[in-house]
């Protein structure tokens, strides 16, 4: 048996990460194999250099994007992903409840945690030129207030202050944010038309810090969520912020978690729902991101999941992989 590890050296310290290893991973393992990531390809043609090693178990220790990148090309492999948090995110890591704070809690997961299968989302993009790219995501895709804070976000700062600077982002961009008429339709049903100013389509449902966006969204469901955000004014945003402060509840989540909650309803600021496909045509152009990378600008969109797509490394005695409290 023998590990392979994929490392972004601007995030992962490779001598940290060698010595948890070194001390986690079963004596009668070979030797893991090292493949560092450049930063031209998110780290693809790592994860496939890895991939090409025969090896037993791939370990990813960089950002979102290359976590993103790594769980699209494993699932035509039967090697399982080991997720070493080492991002300003860490989305993927939260929603599966891997450590995000303690390097070696994440190494000894991917070494002895459970293996679970997981769903993966693909977002087709249509660009107003009418081109057209497919991308894998395994957390969250979306336009609107999530994209143009993520593409306002200063990196000296987020060096600096981490997911903070994401605060600053959004600043910057709430009170300028345009809203733009959408066309919906989930799973071949009607078409529902709708302005709003975000739409977010979601494998999991918390993002950064562990905020929880999407409530009903759960990783192996076999469902995407959807949220549309469309407030009127202050009232509006008043009204969207008592939403996501009472899905942050402690209580919202123990009662999520252990089934006793039913599904969020919708309102006039903000509507949820959940399909297996969505389409949304947009009247504008609008910067879209994927996991938290912003791919282009978007006039069309169309989700879909793959089920069990993923197999993941976990901690053990997590028999849910809903939200994370």
């Amino acid at each position: 048996m023998r590990a392979g590890i994929v490392y972004n050296p601007v995030k992962a310290d490779r001598e940290a990460l060698a010595a948890q290893v070194e001390s986690a991973q079963p004596i009668e393992w070979s030797e893991p194999v090292w493949f560092e990531t450049d930063a031209d390809d998110a780290g693809e043609a790592a994860v496939r250099k890895a991939l090409d090693a025969d090896i037993d178990l791939l370990l990813v220790a960089g950002g979102d994007g290359t976590v993103r990148v790594a769980a699209d090309l494993v699932t035509a492999t039967e090697v399982p992903l080991a997720i070493i948090p080492s991002g300003t995110g860490n989305l993927l890591a939260r929603n599966l409840g891997i450590d995000v704070v303690s390097l070696k809690n994440a190494v000894r997961t991917a070494f002895d945690g459970e293996q679970r299968e997981i769903d993966l989302g693909e977002l087709e993009v249509e660009s107003p030129d009418g081109k057209r790219t497919k991308h894998a995501f395994a957390v969250m895709v979306g336009f609107g207030l999530d994209a143009e804070m993520i593409d306002k976000t200063d990196e000296g700062l987020k060096k600096k202050v981490g997911w903070l600077a994401y605060v600053d982002a959004a600043g910057k961009v709430i009170n300028s944010l345009d809203t733009v008429r959408v066309q919906v339709r989930l799973d071949g049903g009607r078409t529902v038309r709708s302005t709003v100013n975000t739409m977010l389509i979601g494998n999991c449902g918390t993002v950064t810090n562990g905020i929880v966006v999407l409530p009903d969204a759960v990783v192996d469901d076999g469902m995407l969520d959807i949220a549309l955000v469309r407030p009127k004014g202050v009232r509006g945003w008043l009204q969207v912020g008592g939403y996501v402060a009472r899905n942050n509840l402690l209580v919202t989540k123990v009662l999520k978690r252990t089934g006793r909650l039913g599904k969020q309803r919708t309102g006039p600021a903000l509507g949820y729902g959940q399909a297996k496909e969505t389409h949304a045509r947009l009247s504008e152009p609008r910067a879209v991101q994927v996991d938290g990378d912003v791919v282009g600008d978007a006039i069309a969109l169309r989700a879909t999941i793959r089920t069990d797509a993923l197999v993941v490394r976990v901690p053990k005695q997590r028999p849910h992989l809903g939200v994370a409290v």
